[in-house]
């Protein structure tokens, strides 16, 4: 039943206004001031998506191409607008490749492979908003592999985190509330507080494994975020006073865990007990110049002594660096020093509230998310920016928790997709082409055939494939005349990679592919 839902989700997702599909734009005036739109999307003649329209405010080299740029970008821009429901994989240029229902969180792999994983659930995950929900793993296939949310505490899977181990469990977050006493702190006696927790499942089983909750081990004294400012500490608002964001379990099973709210990251062992606090009100570090952060996000430890963290250094109406920053930095857990190596700054120099990643490349470049401000960039080995492309003019409405730029290959069972438009004439037709999540697509192939032999179809034409919807047509003569239409898409090598169905004229009569069309490219 979820498989079915999400392919049809996957095949129909709502329209939304926008301008014609195309690569991103340039440093567009128009577009930078909100001329064009709070968020303009990009709209096709028959597909039914309407992915963000990029504009690179800093352009690269070869704008728009960003041919330096290798593999797709994996993000969920959410549109308090229109409300979107799908996450985007795009192009370097800003064309789409795929549209995914659901919160897309990037690439994750599961039994040594990548998939791509999805939380879906009510929530949002704007200005510190939490989820109740579970997690999918998707294929190269587009088919769902796994299925889980966490145990026992009374709320599913948050949005924040999810980490996918080598042995196969996954990482989450968790925002149960609880009673509590809250008077202490300015809030009410019998008030209500958020034990934001993490929780290691074996996906398998859907066993948890380990449950790790702050209170007990971090007092709220500790934190930053009043009552009011974080919650009213009633049961409907609960006091928010930790707000777990990220959590990466370490290859000795350690656990890294921050805390925006107390401004704090904190090593666990693998009971659950704190090594160490960095940053906050009880650090055990001592920070040298611009490494220190607050109200940070997405920390990550790279080696024994690397990590990086976005630093928002604001929250609402506070602020504490005059912009945000992706920081790496070197620490010495011996001597309990932290010193900045490097820093990833936006090309505006604006401060983000909420949100934002820090993803390091395998070639020492990083891709930064800007959280709340709606865009991404990537920099070079010493944190130098290379570009900035935005995907709407305005803060706040428009954003996206994290960025990450993966290598994908990824062929759909479902068969590729085609309207055909222009019905006036029999030898006058133009069909539109698509097939999404498909990565290899490079052309595309016209077929017709007959009412008196509908499945025997002759070849019509070809086109390159340019953009996530292709347009082909036909306007040759036949007898007979076709009476339906087909494509199919082909890769780099001319082997064909999936047949789209047969369809009549005025689309109310389908039928799949012939017996003898067969996918010649090797299986993934």
């Amino acid at each position: 039943m979820l498989v079915s839902i999400l392919e049809s989700v996957f095949l129909s997702v709502a329209l939304f206004k926008g301008t014609l599909a195309s690569v991103a734009y340039c440093n567009n005036k128009d577009y930078e001031s909100g001329a064009l739109g709070i968020s303009p999307h990009q709209t096709y003649n028959a597909a039914p998506f309407s992915p963000v329209q990029l504009n690179f405010a800093l352009p690269p080299a070869d704008c728009p191409a960003n041919s330096e740029t290798e593999g797709y970008f994996f993000f969920y821009p959410l549109d308090l607008v229109s409300l979107e429901l799908y996450g985007m994989i795009l192009n370097p240029n800003g064309t789409l490749v795929g549209a995914i229902p659901g919160f897309l969180r990037g690439l994750q792999k599961y039994n040594g492979t990548d998939h791509i994983a999805v939380w879906l659930g009510v929530g949002s995950p704007n200005a510190g908003g939490h989820g109740d929900g579970y997690n999918l793993l998707i294929d190269n296939t587009y088919s769902v592999v796994a299925n889980f949310t966490t145990v026992n505490l009374g709320v599913g899977a948050d949005i924040h985190e999810l980490q996918v181990t080598p042995s196969n469990t996954a990482i989450m977050t968790a925002y149960p509330s609880q009673a509590a006493n809250l008077s202490a702190y300015g809030g009410p006696e019998d008030g209500y507080i958020y034990n934001s927790a993490f929780q290691e499942v074996d996906i398998a089983t859907g066993k948890a494994l380990v449950t790790w909750q702050p209170l007990g081990q971090v007092d709220p004294s500790e934190c930053y975020a009043a009552i009011g400012q974080a919650g009213n500490g009633t049961f409907d608002d609960p006091w928010d006073y930790f707000h777990i964001n990220s959590v990466q379990k370490q290859d000795d099973g350690n656990y890294l865990v921050s805390s925006r709210h107390c401004h704090a990251l904190y090593l666990l062992d693998s009971t659950g007990d704190i090594i160490w606090r960095m940053g906050g009100e009880k650090s055990n570090f001592n920070f040298s110049e611009g490494a220190n952060f607050t109200w940070q996000h997405h920390a990550r430890i790279h080696d024994s002594s690397t990590l990086s963290v976005f630093n928002n250094g604001a929250f609402q109406s506070e602020q504490d660096f005059p912009y945000s920053q992706g920081l790496l930095l070197n620490f010495d857990s011996s001597n309990r020093e932290v010193s900045l190596i490097n820093a990833r700054s936006p090309f505006n120099r604006t401060v983000t509230t909420s949100q934002g990643s820090v993803q390091l490349l395998e070639n020492g470049e990083s891709i930064i998310g800007w959280g709340s401000i709606p865009s991404f960039s990537q920099h070079d080995r010493d944190g130098n920016i290379k570009w900035s492309a935005q995907f709407a003019s305005e803060a706040d409405i428009i954003s996206s928790y994290r960025v990450f730029l993966h290598n994908w290959v990824g062929r759909p069972t479902t068969p590729p997709s085609m309207q055909i438009s222009n019905t006036s004439t029999l030898t006058n037709v133009t069909v539109y082409a698509w097939w999404n999540g498909a990565t290899e697509i490079t052309a595309w192939k016209l077929f017709g055939s007959t009412a008196l032999s509908p499945l025997l179809p002759v070849y019509l034409n070809a086109v390159s494939k340019v953009d996530f919807e292709t347009t082909l047509t036909y306007t040759g003569d036949h007898d007979e005349g076709f009476a339906f239409f087909q494509v199919a898409a082909m890769n780099a090598n001319g082997e064909y990679l999936g047949y789209s169905n047969f369809s009549s004229l005025d689309g109310s009569t389908t039928m799949t592919k012939a017996d003898n069309q067969t996918v010649t490219a090797p299986p993934l």
